[in-house]
């Protein structure tokens, strides 16, 4: 059974809604297709009297003319598919109009006039290959009519006049829509591919950042002038540094196309997924709860099991789902929420997915059976205030600083080891300071900016490293730093035995 989340019907469409107008295209043509059947219909009323047609015939051509745009519009609010539909009831009405004919008794005037309407019509919708299939359709319809109405040829004066304007009439007409619909074709095909490029990120194909936060303030906007739901999802693959690390970049590309192939495949059409920046994305479910949204999550989670992003290790994903509240009050805010949510489901054991407003993260079936060890994730809030009050009355240095080096936490032996004062918050500044103090960690090196590059550059070619560390005032430690969440350093120091 195909589990994809299909694209809603457009009855649960708002008419404005932005981000997927082909749903919107059929809104605009139900007013076209009313006016112009009873226009048509206006053409052959004479027709119908002078040839006294009986009432049956009367009543047929009236469902036809009055009736018809109705019922066409109401299989547009049933379908999913709008674009598929429209042809189809193209093709419909080609048929009508060829069952009209023999009907109307093959009255030049009303004939053309129905002929030429439904050919320019399957040109503007599809081109040289909707109209084929509308001139097929045209013809069942006329062997049909011809079969119910039988054969009436009008006289062959009117015939021959009739004849003799056809090119004019209609083959120059569907000749210059084709020209034009080729012309048109071809500037949208160039206007996808430039906004392509602008909007999309070249490796996965999806929206990058910038304008899946564009859209995503556009959906805001929307959702709190509708009063509408809609949930923003944003997903970190587990452990990635580490594929790139061991396997290569170009294995670290591969699982990024992969993944983005299957938010693409398994998401709705109006769902609007991106590349948020690095192995993180980003996934906008409009109309969609969170729980909603949680259940379509679990089912990316399963896949991600099922069939690995990577031939070498299974590769996970932490999911961090916030629906849009009455308190959040902007789109930078939601996607605040959301990022959180991302941080609760690392920090909870990573392959699970944190909902707002929910206590705990959930982790697949699989993995649920049994708990996990409280050493290795104490949940319990008083367990880790212990172990955080433990770590600041202790003697060595603990640190910790955020992907872009801004110091989150440290001890006081860690404060006072390098003397931070108060306002310098990242890494580069406070060792910028201690240097120029000359109090602290002894660089061993003159250009303080060299030395940073340098361990910019071990940071991110290994994930843990230990390193020795010499004081300026003769102090010896042994550093420990692990990097892991995409940058988040950990920094410990540790006086090795026998140092004083």
């Amino acid at each position: 059974m195909n589990e994809r989340r299909r694209t809603p019907p457009l009855s649960r469409v708002s008419k404005h809604y932005p981000l997927a107008p082909h749903l919107i295209f059929p809104r605009r043509l139900y007013l076209l297709r009313t006016l112009g059947c009873a226009f048509a219909l206006l053409a052959t009323l004479p027709v119908m009297h002078q040839i006294q047609a009986p009432a049956w015939q009367w009543g047929l051509l009236m469902v036809m003319g009055l009736a018809w745009p109705h019922a066409a519009w109401w299989r547009y609010l049933q379908t999913r598919d709008p674009n598929r539909t429209e042809a189809m009831t193209l093709l419909m009405e080609c048929a009508f109009v060829g069952l009209a004919l023999p009907m109307l008794e093959f009255s030049l005037a009303a004939s053309l006039t129905l002929l030429a309407i439904t050919n320019l019509c399957a040109v503007i919708g599809g081109g040289l290959p909707l109209l084929t299939r509308g001139w097929l359709a045209q013809l069942a319809g006329l062997v049909l009519g011809v079969l119910v109405f039988g054969m009436h040829v009008p006289p062959p004066p009117e015939l021959a006049l009739t004849l003799a304007a056809l090119p004019m009439a209609l083959v120059l007409p569907l000749g210059i829509l084709h020209t034009s619909h080729d012309v048109i074709q071809n500037l949208r095909r160039r206007r996808v591919e430039l906004e392509r490029r602008g909007w999309h990120d070249g490796l996965s194909g999806l929206f990058n950042r910038g304008r899946w936060e564009e859209t995503v303030r556009a959906e805001f906007a929307r959702c709190r002038r509708t009063g509408q739901p809609a949930t923003l999802v944003l997903v970190d693959l587990d452990h990635f540094k580490q594929i790139n690390d061991l396997y290569g970049h170009a294995e670290g590309d591969s699982a990024i196309r992969r993944f983005s192939d299957l938010l693409r495949s398994d998401l709705r059409d109006i769902d609007v997924p991106g590349r948020y920046g690095g192995e993180e994305f980003g996934i906008l479910l409009p109309h969609t709860l969170s729980a909603e949204a949680a259940d379509v999550m679990r089912r990316l989670q399963r896949r991600l099991h099922e069939a690995p992003l990577s031939r070498h290790r299974t590769i996970t994903a932490s999911f961090g789902v916030a629906q849009l509240g009455a308190d959040i009050e902007s789109a930078d805010a939601w996607i605040r929420q959301a990022d959180l949510m991302l941080y609760r489901a690392k920090y909870d054991g990573r392959d699970r997915i944190a909902e707002r407003g929910t206590s705990t993260a959930t982790a697949p079936a699989a993995r649920r059976a049994g708990p996990l060890r409280p050493v290795l994730s104490p949940r319990n809030p008083d367990v880790l205030s212990q172990l955080l009050q433990g770590i600041d009355v202790a003697d060595t240095p603990v640190a910790m600083y955020d992907p872009d080096d801004k110091l989150v936490m440290a001890n006081e032996a860690y404060v006072r080891l390098h003397a931070i004062p108060p306002g310098v918050e990242h890494f580069e500044d406070i060792i910028r300071h201690t240097h120029a103090q000359r109090f602290g960690p002894d660089l061993g090196v003159d250009d303080v900016e060299v030395w940073l590059s340098d361990i910019q550059q071990q940071r991110r070619s290994k994930p843990r490293r230990i390193f020795p560390v010499v004081t300026h005032d003769g102090q010896r430690f042994r550093g420990i730093e692990t990097c892991f969440n995409g940058g988040w350093v950990l920094t410990t120091m540790v006086a090795p035995e026998g140092a004083v």
